[in-house]
């Protein structure tokens, strides 16, 4: 293993202590370009010491970012998800088209739909397809791909440009993480461009995050906090992410 220099010794410490932090972050923090902050992380990377991930970098100390599991994120707060999920459906008009993200309070918000609603529903969500097919008077649009376990979506290089074929009123988007400096991520990089996708292509964003989330970073970031017009989590919102979010012009709605 290659000798580590002052800077890059910095480097490893930062990545473990915040857990995931961006390129850009990183430069700035150490007050170098971000030339040379990608070209340390790529040595440190190949050393084993931190993982590049889509975003960013990550620690590599086991336990440090785990992976979000749906079969066990199912099994979570299930009374607060289902509450932000009505919360959810109580913003939709009749004949609605909106985007449905991946993970287990986006499942939520397709398991409580009443099954005669009319909508058209947009969702890479294998689980949200699971529960929307009971639906008699919506459509459901699914761009296609491979399906990854895990995340339980539908993903390939060609998903992302699918959805951006589409237009909606609203997007319900889910994360595994928000932290107040490093923004707002989720577990797994394919996640990332389908997010942003649907981000892009909405009248309004709305992120869907119930209070466990606050102050957590996972492995990618996908955007920040004023891509969003409203927030619906749950009253177990620390105080400090209250006053962030209102500051920013942000309405939140406590489910």
């Amino acid at each position: 293993m290659n000798t580590l220099n002052n800077r890059q010794q910095k480097e490893v410490e930062i990545v473990n202590n915040l857990h995931f932090i961006t390129i850009k972050d990183l430069a700035n923090t150490l007050n170098v370009s971000e030339m040379t902050a990608r070209r340390d992380c790529a040595q440190l990377a190949n050393q084993g010491l931190i993982k590049q991930v889509y975003g960013g970098i990550t620690s590599n100390i086991p336990g440090k970012t785990p992976n979000y599991i749906v079969d066990s994120e199912i099994k979570k707060n299930t009374i607060i998800k289902e509450k932000i999920a009505a919360k959810a459906i109580s913003l939709l008009a009749k004949d609605e088209v909106f985007f449905l993200d991946s993970g287990t309070t986006a499942a939520a918000i397709a398991k409580l739909l009443p099954r005669d609603s009319s909508y058209t529903i947009i969702t890479p969500s294998f689980l949200a397809i699971e529960l929307l097919v009971k639906l008699d008077q919506s459509s459901i649009i699914c761009p296609g791909g491979i399906y990854l376990n895990k995340p339980r979506v539908f993903y390939n290089q060609e998903s992302a440009n699918l959805l951006r074929q589409y237009r909606a009123s609203k997007c319900f988007i889910g994360a595994t993480g928000f932290d107040i400096n490093q923004g707002i991520t989720c577990g797994y990089f394919e996640d990332v461009p389908l997010k942003q996708a649907m981000l892009d292509c909405s009248q309004e964003r709305i992120l869907i995050i119930d209070s466990s989330k606050f102050d957590k970073v996972s492995t990618c970031v996908f955007t920040n906090l004023t891509t969003f017009s409203a927030i619906i989590t749950d009253e177990g919102i620390p105080q400090a992410y209250r006053d962030f979010i209102t500051s920013n012009g942000i309405k939140l709605y406590i489910a």
